[in-house]
């Protein structure tokens, strides 16, 4: 799969639209990747943001706050299997990347690495936070994308 950058917003369609890969990762590079339905693509303070929200009782949800990155991961069609391992197993007693078969690459910007299988993958720093509210109890958190790209033939 060759991929191309682009903009943030050029395959936002697409990101917001399926359940997304989300990659953490600890202080020590224990990386780790949950399944993830909540989220958006939008601007914050003129700069283009993934929000995203976490429950406070994912394993990821600690790794954030350890490494204020995150990436972003689309999957291709190959690997839809990877989203149930991502949301059936805990990170904390399970190397769920490994049991779903996925490649790690490393990010062009950030120290959290990307999925290689993914058909889109962003790059985010997490510029702020919030919590949800009277909603459901979970955190926003706010990820500058600083790097997007996607497979090729997303964009014929």
């Amino acid at each position: 799969m060759k991929k191309v950058k682009i903009d943030p917003f050029q395959l936002a369609n697409i990101t917001v639209s399926k359940t997304a890969l989300l990659v953490t990762q600890s202080k020590e590079g224990k990386t780790n990747m949950m399944a993830l339905d909540w989220k958006t693509i939008g601007n914050l303070w003129g700069d283009p943001v993934c929000v995203i929200a976490v429950a406070p009782s994912r394993y990821s949800f600690s790794l954030l706050g350890e490494v204020k990155e995150f990436s972003l991961n689309v999957p291709s069609p190959k690997i839809r299997s990877a989203v149930s391992i991502a949301g059936s197993y805990s990170g904390r007693t399970t190397d769920k990347i490994e049991m779903a078969g996925l490649t790690l690459e490393p990010a062009k910007i950030i120290d959290v690495p990307i999925i290689a299988e993914a058909m889109i993958n962003y790059e985010c720093k997490i510029i702020h936070e919030a919590e949800s509210g009277s909603i459901c109890s979970h955190r926003l958190y706010f990820g500058e994308i600083l790097e997007a790209y996607a497979d090729e033939s997303l964009l014929k």
